[in-house]
C-alpha cells in the first residue's frame, strides 16, 4: 500500500504533467483542425520556451515570498498554489477563446499556462526534495513520474476524446451546433468543453496541496542560502562583477521577450522581423526574395549569438568589472545574482575547462531531431485525415506506453553497457525513426502503419531520453546539482525549440516527406558530438587512472 507522501506526489505529479500537452501537442491539433496555418502553429510552439527559461526566475521562487499565500501556507506551498491557480485560469481562457477569430487570446493564455506551469515545476521540485530524506527520494520520484505520465494521457488522449465526443454527440446535429462548426469540421464547443474539463482537473493538485504540510527543511535551507548570499556580498565588494555578465543577462531577457512576442503576435516583434527581412534582401540580393523572406529570425539569432559570447566571457571572469559601493543596493542585488546564476556557470567551466563547449553543444543539440519533428506531428495527423479517436488511441496512449518501455530498456542497457554507448544508440535511432514518418507521408492514411511508425519513434525517444537524463546527471556538481540540471535541461530545449518555430514554413514550402527527412539529417552532427564526447570522457578517465 502506498504511503501518504507517495500518494501526495502522485497527485501533484498529475497536476505538473497536465499543462504540457495542452499548450503543445493537443493545442497544435486543435489549431490545425481550426484551419490555422502550419507556420503560425509552429511559431506558437515558442510558448513552450517558458519551460526552457524557468531557471531565470527559479531563484525568485526559491527566495521571495508570495503576498498572503506564503504567510498562510509557507514558501513552497504558496508558490505551488499560485502556479496551479495560474494554470487553471490560463486553461479556462484557452477554452473560452476561439482560434478562428481570437487567435491572439489563445496564444496569450497558452503563454500564461506555460509560465505558471514552469513555476509550479520549480516549487514542486523544491517541495519534494525538502519533504523527505535522500533514501526516500527514489520512491517519491517514481510516484511523481507515474502521476506525470497519467496526466499526459489525460491531456493528450483524454482531451481528444472529450472534444471528439462533443462533436459526435447527437445533440450536435442541431442548428446551434452546426453554426459553431466550421466547414472543415472544426467544432469549438467540443474543444471548449475539453479545456474546461482540463482546467477543473487541476483541482486534484490544489486539493492535495492544501492538505499537505509545508517542509520543515525550508527554514533551514533559507538560513544556508542567506549565509551563501552574505559571502557573495563580500566577494562583490572585493572583486566586482564582469560587465560582460551584466550585458549578457540583459540580452537574454530581451531574447526571451522577443520570443514571447513572436509567439503571441506582438507588433514590435513583427517590426523587428520585418527589418531583418529588409536587411537580408539588401545585403544578399543574389539569393532572391524567397530566401530573404525567411530571414526574419536574423535579429534573434544575432542577439542569441552575442549573448552566448558575453556569457562565456563573463563566466571566465574576463573583461572590465564594475565595483559598486559596499553594502549599496546595487552591491546586494549583484551579490544575489552572482550566488544564484554566475556561480553554477563558473563551477561548470572550471571543472570541464576546454571540453565545456563540446559538452554544451551536445546538450543543446542531442534532442533536436525529435523536438523539431514533434511540432508538426499533430498537424500532419490532421492533414492525413486521422480522426481524434485514432490519434488518441495510437499516438497519445499507445505511444506513451512505448515511450515508457523505451525508457525502461534504455536505463537497463545504460547500466550494462555504459551511458555513452546508449547515448550514441539513442541518437542514431531517433534520427532513423523520423525517416519512417517520411515513408508514412507517402504511404497514405493507415492506422496500422501509424501504429508501427509511432511505436518505433516513441521506443527510440524513450531510450534516448533515459540515456540522456543519466548523462546530464553525471555532469552536475554536488554543490549546484539542482541549478545546473535546470540549466542543462533548459539548454536542451532552447535551440531545438527556436528552430522548430520555423518548421511550418518548411512544410509549406517543401512538404511533409522532405521535412521529416530533413529532421533526420539534423541528427548527423549529434552523432559526431557524441563520438567526440565519448573520446573526451575516455581521455579524462585515463588521466585520472594515471594520476591516481
Amino acid at each position: 500500500m502506498m504511503q501518504p507522501m507517495s500518494l501526495r506526489m502522485l497527485a501533484l505529479g498529475f497536476a505538473a504533467g497536465l499543462p504540457l500537452l495542452l499548450v503543445m501537442g493537443t493545442l497544435s491539433f486543435r489549431l490545425r483542425e481550426a484551419g490555422v496555418d502550419r507556420a503560425t502553429i509552429s511559431y506558437l510552439s515558442w510558448v513552450g520556451l517558458a519551460y526552457g527559461f524557468k531557471w531565470v526566475w527559479a531563484p525568485l521562487v526559491d527566495r521571495l515570498p508570495v503576498p498572503l499565500l506564503t504567510r498562510r501556507l509557507g514558501q513552497r506551498r504558496g508558490w505551488l498554489l499560485l502556479g496551479q491557480l495560474g494554470v487553471m485560469a490560463g486553461l479556462a481562457g484557452m477554452a473560452l477563446a476561439h482560434p478562428q477569430n481570437g487567435l491572439h487570446m489563445v496564444a496569450w493564455c497558452a503563454l500564461a499556462v506555460a509560465f505558471a506551469s514552469a513555476t509550479q515545476d520549480i516549487a514542486l521540485d523544491a517541495w519534494r526534495i525538502e519533504s523527505a530524506p535522500a533514501q526516500q527520494q527514489p520512491l517519491l520520484a517514481a510516484s511523481y513520474q507515474t502521476g506525470y505520465r497519467l496526466a499526459m494521457i489525460w491531456a493528450g488522449a483524454g482531451a481528444l476524446w472529450l472534444a471528439g465526443a462533443a462533436q459526435d454527440a447527437p445533440a450536435l446535429a442541431s442548428a446551434s451546433a452546426s453554426a459553431s462548426a466550421s466547414a472543415s469540421g472544426y467544432d469549438n464547443a467540443g474543444w471548449r468543453r475539453a479545456y474546461l474539463v482540463m482546467a477543473a482537473s487541476m483541482l486534484v493538485g490544489v486539493g492535495t496541496l492544501l492538505l499537505a504540510p509545508e517542509p520543515a527543511a525550508t527554514t533551514q535551507r533559507g538560513m544556508a542560502d542567506r549565509a551563501q548570499w552574505l559571502r557573495a556580498v563580500r566577494r562583490v565588494a572585493a572583486r566586482g562583477v564582469p560587465l560582460a555578465a551584466l550585458a549578457a543577462a540583459s540580452l537574454w531577457a530581451l531574447l526571451l521577450a522577443s520570443l514571447a512576442g513572436a509567439a503571441t503576435g506582438a507588433g514590435w516583434v513583427a517590426a523587428v522581423q520585418g527589418w531583418g527581412q529588409a536587411q537580408a534582401a539588401a545585403l544578399l540580393p543574389l539569393t532572391g526574395t524567397a530566401w530573404a523572406a525567411r530571414a526574419s529570425v536574423w535579429p534573434q539569432m544575432a542577439v542569441a549569438a552575442l549573448a552566448a559570447a558575453l556569457t562565456w566571457t563573463g563566466a571566465k571572469g574576463r573583461g572590465p568589472r564594475w565595483r559598486p559601493a559596499a553594502r549599496s543596493r546595487a552591491a546586494l542585488a549583484l551579490a544575489w545574482g552572482q550566488a544564484s546564476f554566475v556561480a553554477p556557470f563558473a563551477d561548470f567551466f572550471g571543472r570541464h575547462g576546454r571540453q565545456a563547449l563540446l559538452l554544451l553543444a551536445l546538450i543543446g543539440t542531442y534532442r533536436i531531431s525529435d523536438t523539431v519533428m514533434g511540432i508538426m506531428a499533430n498537424p500532419f495527423y490532421v492533414d492525413m485525415a486521422y480522426t481524434k479517436d485514432e490519434v488518441a488511441a495510437v499516438s497519445k496512449t499507445w505511444g506513451l506506453v512505448m515511450t515508457l518501455l523505451g525508457a525502461f530498456v534504455g536505463g537497463g542497457l545504460a547500466l550494462r553497457f555504459g551511458v555513452m554507448r546508449i547515448l550514441m544508440l539513442g541518437a542514431l535511432l531517433s534520427s532513423l525513426s523520423n525517416l519512417l514518418f517520411a515513408w508514412l507521408a507517402g504511404y497514405g492514411h493507415s492506422v496500422a502503419a501509424l501504429a508501427a511508425v509511432v511505436s518505433a519513434d516513441n521506443l527510440a525517444s524513450g531510450l534516448a531520453s533515459a540515456a540522456f537524463v543519466g548523462y546530464l546527471s553525471s555532469l552536475t556538481s554536488l554543490g549546484y546539482s539542482a541549478t545546473q540540471y535546470a540549466l542543462f535541461s533548459s539548454l536542451m530545449l532552447l535551440g531545438p525549440k527556436l528552430l522548430a518555430g520555423f518548421s511550418g514554413h518548411y512544410v509549406n514550402a517543401f512538404g511533409y516527406a522532405n521535412f521529416f527527412t530533413a529532421t533526420a539529417l539534423l541528427g548527423l552532427p549529434v552523432l559526431a558530438l557524441v563520438w567526440l564526447a565519448q573520446r573526451a570522457e575516455s581521455s579524462r578517465k585515463q588521466e585520472q587512472i594515471q594520476a591516481g
